[in-house]
């Protein structure tokens, strides 16, 4: 019988040190000159980055991508601007210190069934972690992390737990709550309710003194919850 993951929700943002600043991230989303990202125009797969000058891989809205760290090598996949939008950060160890993570960011008409006539992009995203860290025979060092990020206002959504039709025509956070549930027990996910502000940032990868995921530059101990 499979274990379900280790779910939790957090109730309060996480608090300390900023390790990455929002200058670094604004470096890096310059340098790419990105264009205009449209609302409901989604990548659905998931892109293999690299480093810019910064150390930064960047992710913008209606993407997502997967990043690889060399033992001891410093770098993050990033995005920003979530206001609203739903953004997942994947994190997990090898036992030889490598590192495999991703940054999805989408909005919320990309991931309805009602236009898209598909399930969110996001499932398959997430259980497609673990076969990025494990293949090649590798082997993980530590639980699989992942982070979920969505607008606060979506647990009022009136469709909310009213399960219709398919999977596929559930609402995308019921979808990606369920494909949470069954990616294993040695899998932890936390769950980030946030309010729009002024945009958040999500990251994932290996700072100077800390790896894992960081909202708003902050390092997530997935221990504390």
């Amino acid at each position: 019988m499979t274990q379900s993951s280790r779910i939790a929700e957090i109730t309060t943002p996480p608090r300390g040190e900023r390790v990455i600043t929002p200058d670094a991230i604004r470096r890096s989303w310059l340098s790419k000159e990105i264009g205009f990202a449209a609302t409901g125009l989604a990548d659905r797969g998931q892109a293999e980055m690299h480093l810019d000058e910064n150390g930064i891989a960047y992710v913008d809205m209606n993407k997502s991508g997967r990043l690889n760290l060399e033992p001891g090598e410093k770098g993050l996949i990033v995005t920003s601007s979530l206001a609203g939008c739903t953004g997942v950060a994947g994190f997990a160890k090898r036992k030889d210190g490598s590192t495999a993570q991703f940054v999805s960011h989408y909005d919320a008409v990309s991931q309805t069934h009602h236009f898209t006539r598909k399930e969110s992009p996001i499932n398959s995203q997430m259980s497609g972690l673990r076969y990025e860290a494990t293949r090649q025979d590798g082997e993980l060092d530590g639980p699989i992390q992942l982070l979920v990020a969505y607008r606060e206002s979506e647990r009022a959504n009136p469709l909310y737990r009213q399960r219709r039709g398919s999977f596929e025509e559930w609402t995308y956070l019921e979808q990606i709550e369920m494909t949470a549930s069954e990616l294993g027990a040695d899998t932890e996910v936390l769950f980030l309710p946030y309010r729009d502000g002024d945009g958040n940032s999500l990251a994932a990868g290996r700072s100077d003194n800390s790896e894992g995921i960081y909202w708003n530059g902050v390092h997530v101990n997935f221990a504390s919850y």
